[in-house]
C-alpha cells in the first residue's frame, strides 16, 4: 500500500484515505483542464544531474509535471521527484552523497571480528571465489549493492510498498532490462528503492535484481528513453531529456575499453533512438551539453546540474507555452505537498512487528541477536547500524529491510541472504620484501574457509603457504551462542622456518660489520585449543594452551640438531579497531598475553627443562588530520628464562618498519624491546569507485633490540636506532612500497615490498 497508516485505529485510516482520495480527485481535475505532461528522464550515470537542472527550470517556468518515466540514473531522479521533492532538495542530496561508496560493500575494518581482520591482513588477495565441492562459483556482481540499496533507502527516506506507483504525489515508473530475454520491463509497484536498483544495476558491477520472477539489470541497452512508457501513461506532452553518449570518432578508440564502451554506446543509442522517434511534433527533446563527462565523475554533479538547467532555459520560449499561471501553478504545488504529507516516512519510524526472511545456514537466534531490533519507534541511523552489524559477519551476500502494512500492523521486514557462491570461500596471500642485494623474503598462499558447520557459524579453515617459510594450518572455530560472544578455537598444524641470525661470539645477537650470521632452521608441530569470549566485534579475551614441538638444526649441519618442546597455557586479549593495518589512518590496536611456558630441550642427548613466565605485548595508535597521520607502535615481550642454547618461539627485529636498514628478521632472541613513530602523508587519493589506491609519502624514527639473557638491566640491552623514508600505494594487490632504511653502526638497506608480513 502507498500510505504506512497511522498505527492503531480504524477511524485513523478512514480520515487518510477519504484525505487521499480528495487529494486526487482534486489532482485529476487539475490536471483534466489541461494537456498533461509526461516528464522522461534518461540513463547516463553521473550526467544524471542534469536532469535536476531541468526540473528546478521547469519549476520556475511553472511547468507541472504530472507522470514521470525513467531509466537508470533517470529512474532514481525521476522516482525522488515522484516522491514529492523539489529540485533544490534532489540537487543537494545528489550533490552529499558519496556515489563511490554504492559501489563498496566492505564493512569498515575496524566493526569487523578479530579473526577476520587476522585472516583479511595476511590473506589480502580476495578474490570472493567459493566453491561447493563440485565447482568454482563468482558473485554476479563485483559488488552486491549492499551499500547502494543503502543511498537509496536514506535518499527516499525509507517509504513503504506501494501497490501502484500511481499512488505516488506524480505517478512514476522506471524501466529495466529482463536479463534472460533481453527485454524491458516497466516496474510500476513493489519498492521504489527495489525499482531504481533494478534500473541502475550496470552488469557486472551490481548483480541482477530478482522481481516478480525478472532478473533486472541497467535498462539503459533496451530502453533508455523511455517515451512509450510515458505516453501509455497518460501524457498528452513529452518533455524526454537524453544525457546518453554519442560514438566516439574512429581516432578516439585507442583502447579496448573504449572499443567496448563503443559496443554499450551502440545499443543505448540504438534505443533511445528509437523512442525519439516516437516523440510527437509537441512533444520537446532536450539534449544537455554532458557529453564530454563519465558516467562515473560524479564529483562533476554540479556542472551537470548547470547544463540541465542551461538546455532547458534555451528553450524556455517553447516549454512556456504549456506553463501555468502563478496562481494555478501554486494550488499544483500546494496539492502536491498534500500528497507528499500523506506518504508518512522519514528518520523515525513506528514498527510493530519485525520479520526476519532467513535464507542462510544461520539459525534465526544468530540474525536476531546481532541485528537487536525491538518493536516501537525506532530511528533510521540506528536501524542501519543493526543491519552493518549483522553484514559485518561477512558471511551475507545481501541483509536489506523494507516496510510492509497488514492490517492495522507496520511490519519491519528483513530479508537476509547467504552468500550465494559459497558455502566454501578461497583467499589468497602473495607477500616480498627484497633490499637489491642478497635478502628476498617471499610468501604465497592459499586459504580455504568452509562455512556453515552449525546453525552458530561453525568454521573450518584450512590454509598452506610456501615460501622463505612454510605453513599448513587448519583452525576449526566453534561458536557456542546465537549471539557469538563465547567461543572455542582449535588449531593444529606444520610450521617450517628459515632464519640469519648475527652474532660476534656470545650468545647475545648484535649489529655490526664484524658480526657472522648463522643460518637455522626451525621445523615445528604446533597445537592450540582456546575458549574465548567476544562482547565486541573488535575485541576478545581467550582463555588457552598451547603446545609446540619441534627441531632447530644448524645450515650445512647433518649432526647438530636440537629437539624442543614448549607447553604453555595462557590468557590473551586483543583489541583492534584498526582502520588499515598496514597504512592505519585511525584507530588503534592491543595485542596483549601472559602465559606459563614449560620447556624441554634435548641438545645433543643433554637434556634440560624450565619453567617461566612469558609476557607479549604489542600497540599502534593511528590518528589522521586531513592527508596527515601520525601513528606510533611498540612491542615488548619477555621470557624470563632460557633452556640451553635454543630458542623456542623467539621474538625477531629487522626490516621495513621493523628495525629498518637491515635484513627481514635478521635479529631474534627470547625477549624484544621496541617502538617506532611514522608520519605519514597522502600524496593522492585515487578513488576509483569500486576500489581506492591511495599513494603515501612519509618516514619513520624506530628504536630496538632484542636480548636473550634474562638478567640484563637496561643499560647492558643492545638498542639500536633506526630510521626510514618511503613511499607507497594501498593497491587492490595488497600494500606495494618502495623504502629505505639506515641503522646505526652504518647499516642501511634499500626495500622494496609487496603484500604485508603479519
Amino acid at each position: 500500500m502507498l500510505i504506512r497508516l497511522l498505527k492503531g485505529r480504524l477511524v485513523t485510516a478512514v480520515i487518510l484515505l477519504s484525505a487521499m482520495l480528495s487529494a486526487s480527485l482534486a489532482f485529476a481535475e487539475n490536471n483534466s483542464q489541461r494537456p498533461t505532461v509526461g516528464l522522461v528522464l534518461g540513463g547516463g550515470g553521473a550526467k544524471g544531474a542534469a536532469h535536476v537542472g531541468v526540473l528546478k527550470a521547469l519549476e520556475e517556468m511553472h511547468i507541472p509535471v504530472d507522470y514521470i518515466a525513467g531509466t537508470s540514473m533517470g529512474a532514481y531522479v525521476g522516482g525522488l521527484y515522484a516522491t514529492g521533492m523539489s529540485a533544490d532538495e534532489i540537487g543537494a542530496m545528489m550533490e552529499s552523497i558519496d556515489w563511490n561508496e554504492g559501489y563498496q560493500d566492505r564493512v569498515y575494518r575496524g566493526d569487523r571480528r578479530i579473526r577476520d581482520k587476522e585472516h583479511e591482513d595476511r590473506y589480502n588477495l580476495s578474490t570472493n571465489l567459493g566453491f561447493d565441492f563440485k565447482s568454482l562459483k563468482t558473485p554476479q556482481g563485483v559488488v552486491q549493492g549492499q551499500n547502494m540499496i543503502r543511498i537509496l533507502r536514506e535518499s527516499t527516506g525509507n517509504l513503504p510498498s506501494f501497490e501502484s506507483f500511481d499512488q505516488m504525489v506524480v505517478p512514476y515508473r522506471a524501466v529495466a532490462t529482463d536479463i534472460e530475454r533481453l527485454i524491458p520491463v516497466v516496474i510500476g509497484d513493489g519498492q521504489l528503492t527495489e525499482a531504481m536498483l533494478a534500473s541502475m544495476a550496470v552488469p557486472g558491477a551490481l548483480p541482477p535484481v530478482e522481481l516478480d520472477g525478472h532478473y533486472l539489470v541497467d535498462g539503459g541497452s533496451v530502453n533508455n528513453l523511455p517515451v512509450d512508457v510515458a505516453k501509455a501513461l497518460g501524457a498528452d506532452i513529452v518533455i524526454a531529456v537524453d544525457i546518453s553518449t554519442d560514438y566516439y570518432p574512429a581516432e578516439e578508440l585507442g583502447s579496448y575499453l573504449q572499443v567496448m564502451n563503443q559496443l554499450v554506446n551502440f545499443m543505448v543509442r540504438q534505443s533511445t533512438e528509437k523512442q525519439i522517434s516516437n516523440m510527437d511534433k509537441g512533444d520537446f527533446l532536450l539534449t544537455p551539453d554532458v557529453g564530454d563527462m563519465e558516467t562515473t565523475e560524479f564529483d562533476r554533479v554540479p556542472e551537470a546540474l548547470q547544463k540541465g538547467y542551461e538546455i532547458a532555459m534555451v528553450n524556455r520560449d517553447a516549454l512556456e507555452r504549456i506553463s501555468m499561471t502563478s496562481g494555478e501553478y501554486q494550488e499544483y504545488v500546494e496539492e502536491k505537498q498534500k500528497r507528499r504529507r500523506l506518504m508518512l516516512y522519514g528518520d523515525t519510524l513506528d514498527v510493530d512487528r519485525v520479520v526476519i526472511n532467513n535464507d542462510t545456514s544461520f539459525s534465526d537466534e544468530v540474525l536476531k541477536a546481532r541485528l537487536n531490533l525491538q518493536t516501537g519507534k525506532m530511528d533510521s541511523e540506528n536501524l542501519e547500524k543493526s543491519v552493518q552489524n549483522l553484514y559485518a559477519l561477512d558471511r551475507f551476500e545481501t541483509v536489506r529491510y523494507h516496510l510492509e502494512q497488514e492490517g492495522e500492523e507496520n511490519v519491519l521486514v528483513v530479508d537476509v541472504a547467504e552468500k550465494s557462491w559459497g558455502p566454501n570461500f578461497v583467499d589468497f596471500r602473495f607477500a616480498l620484501e627484497d633490499n637489491f642485494e642478497s635478502d628476498t623474503n617471499f610468501s604465497a598462499g592459499v586459504s580455504i574457509n568452509t562455512t556453515g558447520l552449525s546453525d552458530y557459524g561453525a568454521e573450518l579453515r584450512s590454509t598452506f603457504e610456501l615460501g622463505t617459510d612454510k605453513k599448513a594450518q587448519a583452525e576449526l572455530y566453534l561458536p557456542f551462542s546465537a549471539e557469538q560472544t563465547f567461543f572455542a578455537e582449535i588449531l593444529g598444524g606444520l610450521e617450517v622456518r628459515e632464519r640469519d641470525a648475527y652474532y660476534r661470539g656470545g650468545e647475545e645477537p648484535v649489529l655490526g660489520s664484524d658480526t657472522f650470521a648463522i643460518g637455522t632452521r626451525y621445523s615445528e608441530v604446533i597445537g592450540d585449543a582456546s575458549v574465548g569470549w567476544q562482547p565486541k566485534l573488535w575485541g576478545e579475551f581467550k582463555l588457552g594452551y598451547r603446545h609446540v614441538y619441534g627441531e632447530e638444526k644448524l645450515a650445512n649441519s647433518l649432526s647438530l640438531t636440537s629437539d624442543y618442546e614448549r607447553s604453555m597455557p595462557y590468557l590473551s586479549f586483543t583489541l583492534d579497531t584498526l582502520d588499515n593495518r598496514v597504512f592505519p589512518n585511525i584507530g588503534g590496536y592491543i595485542d596483549a598475553s601472559l602465559g606459563y611456558a614449560k620447556d624441554k630441550v634435548d641438545y645433543q642427548g643433554d637434556r634440560a627443562e624450565s619453567e617461566a613466565a612469558v609476557l607479549n605485548v604489542e600497540g599502534i595508535y593511528a590518528q589522521t588530520w586531513r592527508k596527515h597521520t601520525l601513528y606510533g607502535k611498540a612491542k615488548y615481550g619477555t621470557i624470563n628464562a632460557r633452556v640451553g642454547n635454543v630458542l623456542i618461539e623467539p621474538h625477531e627485529l629487522g626490516g621495513f618498519l621493523n628495525l629498518s636498514g637491515i635484513p627481514r628478521d635478521s635479529l631474534w632472541a627470547n625477549n624484544i624491546a621496541y617502538s617506532a613513530l611514522v608520519y605519514r602523508y597522502r600524496l593522492l587519493d585515487n578513488d576509483f569507485g569500486l576500489f581506492k589506491s591511495p599513494v603515501y609519502l612519509g618516514t619513520s624514527l624506530e628504536y630496538g633490540g632484542v636480548w636473550n639473557n634474562p638478567d640484563f638491566s637496561l643499560k647492558d640491552i643492545p638498542f639500536y636506532t633506526a630510521g626510514s623514508i618511503f613511499a607507497g600505494v594501498d593497491s587492490p594487490l595488497g600494500p606495494i612500497i618502495v623504502a629505505y632504511g639506515r641503522t646505526e653502526n652504518d647499516l642501511d638497506s634499500f626495500y622494496f615490498i609487496v603484500g604485508s608480513h603479519f
